[in-house]
């Protein structure tokens, strides 16, 4: 059985960026981190736009998990599978065998939810949410032209968009009205919509796949309102779900996510959580920019000084090169209305409580400049 201070559980970007702060604050500190996959470091938000690129998974890999190791002076397992808790004993069983640690870091990530479909689309959906998934799904693209996105949010639009501009026929099916419709006002979704149909792209409003068939390596769709279009490879990009499995089998308190305090830390003793897995005072943000403070926070914490996370206000920046979209919704129970202000490609929309105050906003082509600006109008998510 091996021993180390800080166990990391998952090698995305929030695992090694808590492994990097802790670095530098500790530069003796005996630090593991285990990852079901290869753990080779990258960045996750280029996954969307690679194929426009013409990447594939090999490019996207900025280093591998021995040069991180190397250069972080840690321990990185790849392939291990943490598959048991023992928060008494303060053991992480693993398919490579037991591991002893002092404080333990889950940052197990999100899966991709799962559509039921008919039968006749088995083999044809994939979804993409990390290297391996993107090889697979870059590998099943050859020699096809038509691809289908299920879903329209920020995976599914970004997806869309860079589809589109690698040359396939993309259609997008959604159960919305509109693109984006949980970040934009119908006018800038409608703004948007416009600009990718230029590219190419359609749109299958307010459907679901309802019955399916196979011939000749086209995928024959009927949607549930009625209508028919045809297909060779679909790509599911309807939300995550964070992996909760191996905090809930320890008891530890989950809801959304893996339950955290303002320090991150979760119910059961010297355990933590940060990343797309954690659900940090009621929020579940499965963004860069939190995961980073996120992690400088919890480094001073597991390093002796107590560090509460703070949130400011993080505008969303969508990578849809067809019109440049960044947001910050208002919370759903708010009330207010959207006031308008720009021309052409460029507006910037306020949503504003009856006395003025500002709640949130959507920015597209040239007003995206102004994010930082109105971001402080908006008290912090978390201060």
């Amino acid at each position: 059985m091996t021993h180390y201070h800080t166990l990391i559980v998952g090698a995305g970007y929030a695992g090694y960026s808590l492994a990097k702060e802790l670095r530098k604050l500790d530069p003796e500190r005996s630090i593991c981190l285990i990852s079901s996959d290869s753990a080779d470091y990258y960045s996750k938000p280029l996954l969307s736009n690679g194929f426009s690129k013409q990447k594939s998974a090999s490019d996207l890999v900025q280093k591998t998990a021995a040069q991180m190791a190397a250069e972080l002076h840690i321990e990185v397992s790849p392939y291990c599978s943490a598959e048991q808790i023992n928060p008494e004993l303060h053991q992480v069983l693993t398919n490579k065998g037991l591991i002893q640690y002092q404080q333990l870091v889950l940052a197990t990530g999100a899966s991709p939810l799962r559509l039921s479909l008919p039968a006749a689309t088995d083999g044809l959906v994939w979804s993409v949410n990390d290297l391996a998934d993107y090889q697979n799904f870059l590998q099943q693209s050859q020699n096809k032209q038509k691809i289908t996105v299920l879903g329209a949010g920020l995976v599914g639009i970004e997806y869309a968009n860079d589809l589109a501009a690698a040359g396939f026929q993309v259609s997008v099916i959604a159960l919305e009205q509109q693109p984006l419709a949980q970040l934009l006002p119908p006018a800038l979704g409608e703004l948007l919509q416009q600009q990718l149909t230029a590219l190419g792209v359609e749109f299958y409003w307010g459907s679901s796949i309802k019955d399916a068939q196979l011939a000749q390596q086209q995928l024959s769709l009927q949607l549930t309102d009625g209508r028919n279009l045809t297909t060779e490879l679909i790509l599911s990009a309807v939300g995550l779900k964070p992996k909760l499995q191996l905090a809930m089998h320890a008891g530890i308190n989950c809801g959304k996510g893996i339950k955290v305090d303002q320090t991150l830390a979760t119910s059961a003793a010297d355990i933590y959580a940060l990343g797309d897995c954690a659900e940090i005072c009621g929020y579940n943000l499965m963004y860069i920019q939190p995961i980073s403070l996120s992690a400088r926070a919890l480094a001073l914490t597991l390093t002796g000084r107590i560090t509460p996370v703070q949130f400011p206000v993080m505008p969303v920046i969508v990578k849809s090169p067809a019109l440049a979209v960044v947001s910050w919704p208002a919370a759903k129970e708010q009330q207010g209305e959207w006031v308008y202000e720009g021309q052409g490609m460029d507006w910037m929309a306020r949503f504003q409580s009856p006395s003025g105050q500002l709640l949130g906003f959507a920015l597209t082509g040239k007003m995206v400049a102004q994010r930082l600006r109105l971001a402080k109008e908006i008290p912090a998510l978390i201060a």
